[in-house]
């Protein structure tokens, strides 16, 4: 991609100006800032330049895809560029025939799954991370070969800590409910974050669908998912 394409310098300058967006933030970093730069990406590996593993170290999130429809339904509610005004029960739907944004869920991770033996790929769980971050975080360390002290993986736990994440401006898109992007009562973009979340909002019958569905979609694959924790971070 070409950053400057897409980076209106103007417009970025208008909204720090104006306190919209905060200083540091992704739509304000210097284009020009030498390497290794940090760059997220929900694009699947198959949308992604074919070199990507022979020139970049990867780190890969997946989750249940339970807890992604339930998520991602929130956020198509929450934005008004979907604006999304239907039950959980019809996105479901929407989203296992593959009509909703970002719904090719189970085929995105198992695109990453199949390359998980990559040495330029590290394939984490969400699960994983909710169930223990600090040994998440060193796993991450190793893969990018940096050593850190019991004492800085605590302090970096505590900064990634969901309830510390969510209030973190950098990273909460509070200032697009100032631009009238968001609803401003329909929750947060960071929301609650939970494993086994979907139990809350699933019916006895929409599990039974679901569960079929996945069944279908990762057939002759091991890949698998835990769908609770007794004890989450």
């Amino acid at each position: 991609m070409e950053f400057k394409a897409v980076l209106d310098k103007g417009l970025v300058a208008k909204l720090r100006a104006q306190g919209v967006i905060p200083n540091g933030s992704a739509a304000a970093s210097d284009p020009n800032r030498p390497s290794p730069r940090f760059v997220k990406s929900h694009l699947p590996f198959s949308l992604n330049n074919p070199r990507l593993l022979d020139v970049c170290k990867v780190v890969y999130v997946a989750r249940n895809p339970k807890d992604v429809c339930v998520s991602l339904y929130h956020h198509m509610r929450l934005l008004r560029l979907h604006d999304f005004v239907g039950s959980l029960e019809l996105f479901m739907e929407y989203f296992m025939e593959g009509n909703v944004v970002e719904s090719g869920t189970i085929e995105h991770m198992l695109e990453a799954w199949n390359l998980r033996h990559h040495p330029n790929l590290c394939f984490l769980f969400y699960e994983d991370m909710k169930k223990d971050l600090r040994a998440q975080i060193r796993k991450v360390c190793k893969f990018l070969g940096k050593d850190y002290s019991e004492d800085q993986v605590d302090k970096l736990a505590e900064h990634l800590h969901f309830d510390n994440f969510k209030k973190n401006p950098y990273v909460n898109y509070e200032y697009m409910k100032a631009l009238g992007l968001m609803y401003p009562d329909r929750g947060s973009f960071i929301r609650k974050g939970k494993v086994g979340d979907w139990r809350n909002h699933f019916t006895p019958d929409m599990t039974e669908k679901f569960d079929k569905w996945m069944e279908e979609k990762m057939k002759g694959t091991d890949l698998s998912f835990k769908e609770d924790l007794d004890k989450q971070d």
